[in-house]
């Protein structure tokens, strides 16, 4: 058997892995208080109470009484990664341990 012939399973399982833990993983890992590091900013300090999960793709973070729009590009290791729907920029968040748990 050649060493290229275990490739293609390997990626789908790795594809398996990161869709199973974006359906059933993710939003658990959101819960908690951020705070912007860089890109967009969508207020000093988000919570998973100020966050609206549209799809496990787009979010909407509510600062000042109105809505903006992000596709959830992950939450990994303490940080947040947004990107803004209108400019396609990067937001950035690191979670603030101790404040809302």
């Amino acid at each position: 058997m050649k060493k290229g012939s275990n490739i293609i399973p390997t990626l789908l399982f790795i594809v398996f892995i990161f869709l199973l833990d974006r359906f059933f993983f993710l939003p658990g890992r959101m819960d908690g208080t951020w705070e912007y590091e860089s890109g967009v900013n969508a207020g000093d300090y988000i919570t998973f109470d100020n966050i609206d999960i549209v799809s496990n793709y787009e979010i909407k973070v509510s600062s000042n009484r109105t809505f903006d729009s992000f596709y959830l590009v992950g939450c990994y290791f303490g940080t947040l990664y947004l990107l803004d729907k209108e400019t396609m920029e990067f937001t950035k968040y690191k979670r603030i341990e101790g404040i809302g748990e």
